[in-house]
């Protein structure tokens, strides 16, 4: 998502300062991560929507985003931020494997199988070793 039009009126280039000043984006990243991590996934989509709003999240933030939907008991919701994600091009591991335990709430069985076997063989491609030629 682009910054809101009020941002870029006032002038405010890619990368320049925002309403949540320099440090603001880590630090909502950062509890959001910990509201994950302590069982509060309502807290962190919170967060994690308010970065996308203002243009602020990345691939992963989203994925985080879509994960923290999914444990609040929204798959559908979660599937739609998954969907934002691949139309971006940010198909990670994370990706995969959120999208198959969101498929799986959503009793989608068979697409679930194919995001575990993406996520599977993404996770095999990248720990195999480079070719010393």
């Amino acid at each position: 998502m682009n910054a809101p039009p009020e941002l870029q009126a006032a002038g405010t280039a890619p990368g320049a300062a925002h309403p949540l000043g320099e440090h603001g984006p880590a630090l909502l990243d950062l509890l959001s991560y910990i509201y994950l991590e302590n069982d509060r996934p309502e807290k962190a989509a919170v967060l994690l929507a308010a970065l996308d709003e203002l243009g602020l999240a990345d691939a992963r933030q989203r994925v985080s985003l879509a994960l923290a939907q999914l444990r609040s008991g929204k798959p559908e919701t979660a599937l739609a931020t998954l969907d934002r994600v691949a139309l971006q091009g940010g198909l990670s591991g994370a990706f995969h494997l959120v999208r198959a335990q969101t498929l799986v709430a959503l009793g989608r069985a068979a697409e679930a199988e194919a995001a575990m076997r993406a996520y599977v063989n993404l996770r095999a491609r990248q720990a195999a070793p480079a070719d010393p030629r």
